[in-house]
């Protein structure tokens, strides 16, 4: 593995690892779901480790499959190639997220107390409620989209059926596999290119 000079702590694609400790705002893919902390360990030694952090994404009980959102300590041997990536928001891309961030108070975003699923692209168990809330502003959306990430302030899915994300944080590869963080104030996605769509609810957020 070779260091990176930049924001990437880890990358199994790529052989990146940068070892350390590090604590800020940190995104780290695992399989398909993503974790979100404030730190993060990553040593030659003892592998890449995680305390408090907020794992998101789906999960089979039973014969359905639940989105969920749970706070967790994580800890891994490098040898099991436990991620894809984990990388550290630089501060002036956080700063223009939090700039962007719309009120709680407004009367007309929606806030899901617990965390729903609003999209769900699975042969076996497809989950689509985009016609439902069209129109509406959800707030809290986390997607996995094809070689990204999308994390928004809130979405609101268009006359088309298609999601429209507002002050977003966007990870993801380029076509030499190259990791790339931005922010963009909107963006548009086809809902084709989505695998799915997490509503984050505001009790997990509190706690």
């Amino acid at each position: 593995m070779t260091n990176s000079p930049n924001f990437i702590l880890y990358d199994s694609f790529k052989g990146i690892q940068t070892n350390g400790k590090f604590t800020g705002s940190i995104i780290s893919k695992w399989q398909d779901k993503i974790i979100f902390s404030d730190n993060i360990i990553v040593s030659e030694l003892e592998g890449i480790s995680i305390s408090e952090g907020l794992l998101v994404g789906f999960e089979k009980v039973e014969k359905n499959i639940n989105p969920f959102s749970r706070s967790m300590n994580f800890k891994w041997n490098l040898n099991e190639i436990p991620l894809e990536y984990s990388i550290l928001i630089p501060e002036n891309t956080m700063e223009q997220y939090d700039q962007g961030q719309f009120s709680n108070d407004f009367p007309f975003t929606i806030n899901l107390l617990h965390t729903a699923g609003l999209l769900l692209d699975d042969p076996k168990f497809r989950l689509n409620h985009l016609d439902f809330f069209k129109g509406e502003i959800l707030k809290n959306p986390i997607s996995m989209i094809r070689n990204g990430i999308i994390i928004a302030d809130r979405v609101v899915i268009d006359d088309n059926g298609d999601p429209v994300f507002y002050d977003c944080l966007i990870v993801g590869r380029d076509k030499n596999d190259e990791l790339n963080i931005s922010y963009e104030s909107i963006i548009n996605v086809d809902d084709k290119v989505v695998e799915y769509i997490i509503i984050l609810g505001i009790e997990e957020l509190k706690s």
